[in-house]
This record gives C-alpha cells, structure tokens and sequence, in this order.
C-alpha cells in the first residue's frame, strides 16, 4: 500500500469512528425518547385532546380510542424504524473505522439501510390509511401532504439497495481478482 492510500485509508477509519459515535449517540437518544413515551403512555400523561393518525386529527373529548392506540402503535414503529437505522449505520461504519471496507457484511449492513430506508413509507402509508377504520368520532381535520409524501423514501431506499447489489458485484470480483493474484 502507497503512502497517499495509507493516508487515505487513516481519513475514511477517523471519519467513520467518529460517524459510528454519532450514530451510536442517536440511537441512544431515540432509544431514551422510546422509552419516556412509552412511559408517558403508560402513566396517562399523554395528550388526550389533539391525536394524529397519519394526515387525520382528532381532537376534543370524543376521540375514538383506536385512535389513540394507531397513534401510539405508529410513533412507537416510527422509533424501532429509526433504532433499526441508527444501528445499521454505526455497524458499518465500525466496519470502515476498522479498516474493513470491501467486506460481505459492510454490503449486509448497506443492504439493512436500504430495507429500513423503505420501511418509513411503508408505515407512512399505513398511517394514512388507518383512518378509514376509525369511527369518524372526534375528526377534525385533513391535513394537506407536501405532495412528495413517500416518494423520496422510497427512491432513496430502492437506490440504496442496487448500491448495496452493485458493491456486492465489485467485493465478489475483487474477491476473484485477490485468487487470480
């Protein structure tokens, strides 16, 4: 290995420590916020007069309890999303602060973050379908989209995935090329 790869090389390992901290730090942060809603679930603090479910409102007295517990269900799922994330990314950036690069389980973890990407729309659209099997009870509102809606999240997750398809391709012919050598 030349001096100005070595050098490269120690760049991409400083960086991804440092990336692999930060997304441990979230995941920490959003692992915490898990738990204190939960908690405030659980100990009936939670708001009992403004809900949202998806792009529907519900507010006042009446709100139907399916409802409260849809809302609950998707913030919770919106948390695991993001853990599921979080934990992808440090894992592979750990791999790259090691120096381990064109490896099969860094093209796992990417394939992991293109799948997790995806899941956001996934339960976007969940969300906003939910509340056609909700009594209309304490429905106040349709918010508008800002018209995207799940687009973005679903190209970037498809383009993660042929990314982590076409990293695959160059890990096994460098794989093949390293026997040939």
């Amino acid at each position: 290995m030349t001096a100005e790869i070595a050098s490269k090389l120690a760049k991409v390992q400083s960086y991804s420590a440092s990336l692999k901290r930060l997304f441990q730090f979230l995941f920490f942060v959003v692992a915490f916020a898990m738990c204190a809603k939960v908690l405030l679930i659980a100990i009936g603090d939670e708001v009992w007069s403004y809900v949202r479910v998806g792009l529907t409102e519900y507010r006042g007295e009446s709100i139907p309890w399916a409802a409260h517990v849809i809302s609950w269900i998707g913030s919770l799922l919106g948390f695991v999303i993001l853990l599921k994330l979080f934990f992808h990314l440090q894992k592979l950036f750990g791999h790259y602060a090691e120096g381990r690069i064109f490896e099969k389980q860094n093209v796992h973890e990417i394939r992991q973050i293109g799948v997790t990407v995806l899941l956001f729309p996934v339960l976007w659209i969940a969300l906003a379908i939910a509340p056609n099997f909700i009594p209309a009870e304490g429905r106040t509102a349709l918010l508008e989209s800002d018209g995207a809606g799940p687009l973005m999240e679903l190209i970037a997750g498809a383009v993660i995935l042929v990314v982590s398809w076409i990293m695959d391709v160059g890990r096994e012919m460098r794989e093949e090329q390293d026997l040939l050598v």
